[in-house]
């Protein structure tokens, strides 16, 4: 069954291991954590942290500017292993909206449009119909990052909600090809060249 990872990758479980930690195969059949983080990026971090921790600085914060990650991995147990290719994702839902509506996750009404919540992301964030990403209140990202801009300054063309919306994780294959909205005017997710924090 194809589920969505807190990385916005698409992936179907792979296998489990003795310990029941659960690994799974992308849509471009990598391995990677619950999370969907895979073996080169968890060392990345990894790394990083024992740096940070040998120099008394605070941990940093894993994903950085490519989105915070919820990965708290302390291994990559599982990650390195053989790949069975036959498990991987047979076919990506045609759009974000419409996996989240056979999800059912929640669903709000935005300016006359369907919105549906999307899981593991903080908000919490939507999606509409047309592809557009909101907070529970209808207001965009971008509307949101104004208000915060324009601090105490009053303007009727900005939202009146506290609603704060981080962007999407930027990961390798993340959302790769397939639509934010169920119609073609919300466009598709593009992702940039990953960094050397990324797979390979």
């Amino acid at each position: 069954m194809c589920t969505l990872l807190p990385s916005m990758q698409f992936a179907t479980l792979h296998h489990v291991e003795p310990d029941g930690k659960r690994v799974f195969i992308t849509t471009d059949n990598k391995l990677v954590c619950p999370h969907g983080e895979c073996s080169s990026t968890i060392l990345y971090w990894l790394r990083e942290e024992r740096l940070a921790k040998a120099k008394g600085l605070p941990t940093p914060v894993r994903g950085g500017c490519r989105g915070v990650s919820m990965c708290d991995c302390q291994n990559t147990d599982g990650l390195n292993g053989k790949r069975c290719v036959d498990c991987g994702v047979k076919a990506t839902p045609s759009s974000l909206f419409e996996f989240l509506e056979q999800q059912s996750t929640d669903l709000i009404m935005v300016k006359g449009r369907e919105a549906r919540c999307i899981p593991h992301l903080p908000g919490p964030s939507y999606v509409t119909s047309t592809g557009k990403l909101c907070c529970r209140h209808g207001a965009s990202r971008l509307s949101l990052i104004n208000k915060q801009k324009a601090g105490s300054r009053p303007s009727a063309r900005l939202p009146t909600c506290g609603c704060k919306l981080q962007p999407l994780p930027v990961r390798s294959g993340g959302l790769r090809g397939v639509r934010m909205g169920k119609y073609a005017m919300g466009g598709s997710v593009r992702v940039k060249t990953a960094s050397a924090q990324a797979c390979s």
